[in-house]
């Protein structure tokens, strides 16, 4: 990969000072991921417009670059090696749901700040940790939306045969080789979200091992600790290893209050008084605080919404 001249770049970026990016691109497939996340950090401050504090973080256990796009405030990250994200191609209502987790979640205060910690430290949960709940949570759906680790696994073509480190991380490639879901449940009706809220309200995350693999939650497996969430492909990584009982107890309690809110007044019809309701009270910080539910302005009798 080399940084293109000067003359052939876009005027936006014109007076940033012109260097190659020196890595031939045979050698791309073997780069360490470490190397690679540098070098997309790199390309990334150097060739694209709109994006400010890039930091390349590749001693993280999956190496990932985070950045902010000026324009849109918002912030993002790019993944090195991230095999889960076939799934999110998978189906058209997986993309919608792992977003508004990840906001609400946010707004929760809940998960890390993507431009925070840079070791990625912290008894919080990540991105990636609240994705992989999204996912058990559809794969556990009846009937599934998306197809476990090891189904994808039996799918796999002898092209997409792969050992890392010990551990089988075969999967096909292509999505139009999966096969597709009979679950009909709407996206548009919100019902998988509120769904999402009631299975982690109830869920005993101390006493169970989430596997996507097996698509079921395990009695043991790892080491058991407030929250055990495998990693699909490295199977003796607890991905949430760092979320403390605390955090977790708080975000069961989220879960519930966010699942009770949904069945309030206040989350199906418009206020009369111009309050903020249905997904935009949900996704505001703080809107649906541990015990709020239990107040009479969430309940179903309420008069004065």
């Amino acid at each position: 990969l080399t940084q293109p001249p000067r003359s052939s770049r876009n005027a936006a970026t014109s007076s940033l000072p012109h260097a190659p990016l020196s890595l031939p691109a045979q050698a791309v497939p073997s780069c360490p991921l470490a190397l690679l996340s540098t070098l997309v950090a790199t390309v990334l401050r150097r060739c694209v417009p709109g994006v400010r504090r890039v930091r390349a973080v590749p001693t993280a256990r999956r190496p990932v670059v985070k950045f902010c796009h000026k324009q849109s405030g918002l912030a993002g990250d790019i993944s090195i090696d991230n095999r889960s994200a076939l799934c999110t191609e998978a189906d058209e209502r997986v993309r919608p749901l792992v977003y508004a987790v990840r906001l609400w979640a946010k707004q929760q205060a809940l998960t890390l700040s993507p431009l925070g910690n840079p070791s990625g430290g912290g008894p919080l949960l990540n991105n990636y940790a609240l994705t992989l709940l999204v996912l058990f949570f559809l794969q556990t759906r009846s009937p599934p939306v998306l197809p476990t680790v090891a189904r994808l696994r039996d799918l796999a073509g002898d092209e997409d045969r792969a050992v890392v480190a010990g551990w089988d991380c075969s999967f096909p490639r292509d999505v139009a080789s999966l096969e597709p879901s009979t679950n009909t449940e709407s996206p548009c009706e919100c019902s998988l979200l509120s769904e999402f809220f009631h299975v982690f309200g109830d869920f005993d995350f101390p006493g169970q091992v989430i596997s996507l693999r097996e698509g079921q939650a395990l009695p043991d497996g790892l080491k058991l600790g407030p929250l055990n969430l495998q990693d699909p492909f490295e199977l003796n990584h607890n991905v949430a290893a760092n979320v403390n009982e605390k955090t977790a107890s708080r975000f069961g309690r989220c879960c519930r209050d966010a699942a009770k809110y949904c069945r309030s007044l206040q989350y199906r019809h418009k206020s009369s008084k111009g309050r903020a309701w249905g997904l935009t009270r949900l996704f505001q910080p703080g809107a649906v605080e541990p015990g709020a539910a239990t107040r009479s302005s969430f309940t179903e009798n309420s008069h004065k919404w």
